[in-house]
């Protein structure tokens, strides 16, 4: 039988595609998902019973997330919370997984009896191409993983979804229904509409700047429906288009000093790093390589301008590699819309030490929340146990710079949060925080006061050299606590 015909065969609805699911079954519903599966999943609550959604990073609610109880659909949030759904985890509503994007397929593989692996995947893909072949878009992430895995793949196919480069391909074989949806064109008329509907006026103001300054506005056509909903601020962030917060340019500046020509960067996600290209961390200098979890603003600008071109990188050399595409900017998506300088892999591959270890200098730049004077890095939590988003793929990438016989695992940390009434840098954690990069593995972190070189120091010399980069109001209490945790 030829692609075209199983194609056909098992092209159906979203109604019909989702009556698959069955009572008790966990469905993977990932970042950037299907725009019809979801709503047409929740729509049949009243069928079902214990059905476990496992999201990664949702921007939506199709119906599962405030639900009174969980006895028709959980929530599982995997690697990833997010801002939009993280009211489920403040209430205790929803559970977390702590995954390693590196590990995450391990124990399916092995076949462990008490791991089982989700029963369903919905995603998205794009139209098959002359082959029989679907890619998953800019937003690979995890989808392509789970499809080769889960008894049960359900996509949505998008002709809209920009060709991308890499190992990115699922064959229509490999997918077990389809559904068509093609999103409507989101332009003026639609935006006006929305914001018709903010009646809160400084919201409404926001919004309407940002459509102003947007080069084109199909780019919100994903958040369209949730515009009533969403800080302005926060989808500027989520595009790479918000302003830098004031720290972060003393902290490029201090970060500049540590990349040299041939180096391959990784930069995560969130403040301050994103503004580290604007603020031209980077300027000057060549031949850099690019090995990363996510995009960045200006990530693909970086390869433009000359300062990438991925010539000295010890594998993947000439290429631009990530997961995912996520976090780059308007004008960077152009740039790599087509373009095979810039390569998507499975995050079990790009994430995994025996990848990781290959390069001889690997800068790994990411951020944190808190760090204690031991150099415990807390990327997780606030007030304590309270989660914020997750680990996503820092560990992993923190460990490649430690690990890179020339490299460095740096850490970016605005010296206070709360308008400088709370200092980021603490004597110690909080009780109930996470610790994602243990004392043993932290190296450099910079705030806008300076840097901090934790590698090869004892718990004293640590203190000192972190209490020299906080901020001088908090400096004091600092010297104080730890010399009744330290010194004798």
């Amino acid at each position: 039988m030829d692609w075209q015909e199983i194609y056909r065969q098992r092209l159906t609805t979203p109604a019909e595609a989702v009556k698959a699911v069955k009572s008790g079954d966990t469905v993977m519903v990932p970042i950037f998902p299907p725009a019809t599966l979801p709503p047409a999943l929740a729509a049949r609550k009243d069928e079902l019973r214990d059905v476990k959604i496992r999201l990664l990073a949702p921007a939506s609610d199709p119906g599962w997330l405030r639900l009174p109880d969980e006895s028709t659909f959980s929530v599982e949030f995997e690697l990833y919370v997010g801002d939009y759904a993280r009211f489920m985890t403040d209430e205790r509503r929803g559970t977390y997984l702590p995954n390693l994007f590196s590990l995450g397929m391990k124990a399916y593989d092995q076949g462990r009896p008490d791991v089982r692996v989700p029963d369903v995947l919905f995603c998205t893909v794009s139209r098959p191409n002359r082959a029989g072949f679907c890619h998953f878009g800019m937003h690979h992430w995890v989808k392509r993983s789970y499809a080769r895995r889960c008894p049960i793949v359900i996509a949505e196919v998008d002709d809209t979804l920009p060709l991308v480069y890499g190992d990115v391909y699922v064959h229509v074989s490999e997918i077990d229904m389809f559904v068509e949806h093609t999103p409507a064109p989101f332009g003026r008329p639609e935006f006006e509409k929305a914001l018709a509907a903010i009646t809160d006026p400084v919201r409404h103001e926001g919004w309407k700047k940002l459509g102003d300054d947007l080069p084109n506005l199909q780019l919100l056509g994903s958040v369209a429906a949730l515009i009533p909903a969403l800080s302005p601020d926060d989808v500027r962030r989520l595009l790479g288009i918000g302003e830098p917060p004031p720290e972060a340019g003393p902290i490029a500046r201090h970060l500049r000093e540590f990349i040299q020509d041939g180096d391959t960067v990784q930069i995560g996600v969130g403040e301050p790093s994103r503004g580290m290209v604007r603020l031209g961390a980077f300027e000057g200098r060549k031949h850099l390589g690019i090995h990363t979890e996510l995009g960045w603003p200006g990530l693909a600008a970086m390869w433009r301008d000359g300062i990438v071109d991925g010539s000295r990188k010890e594998i993947h050399a000439g290429k631009s590699v990530a997961v995912a595409w996520t976090g780059c900017d308007p004008t960077d998506l152009d740039i790599i819309e087509g373009n095979p300088h810039f390569e998507l892999y499975d995050p079990e591959y790009v994430l995994h030490p025996r990848t990781l270890t290959k390069f001889d200098r690997f800068i790994a730049i990411n951020n944190a929340i808190t760090v204690d004077l031991l150099g415990q890095i807390n990327a997780e939590t606030v007030f304590g146990g309270r989660i914020i988003n997750g680990t996503g793929g820092q560990p992993e990438m923190h460990l490649a710079g430690v690990f890179s016989p020339h490299g460095r695992a740096i850490t970016l940390l605005p010296s206070t949060a709360m308008g400088g009434a709370v200092s980021r840098i603490v004597a110690q954690m909080d009780a109930g925080s996470y610790v994602t990069i243990p004392r043993f593995y932290a190296d450099t972190v910079i705030t806008e006061y300076g840097v901090a070189r934790l590698w090869g120091k004892n718990h004293r010399q640590r203190a000192e050299e972190l209490i020299a980069v906080a901020h001088p109001d908090h400096r004091d209490d600092l010297r104080a606590q730890a010399r009744a945790l330290w010194w004798p």
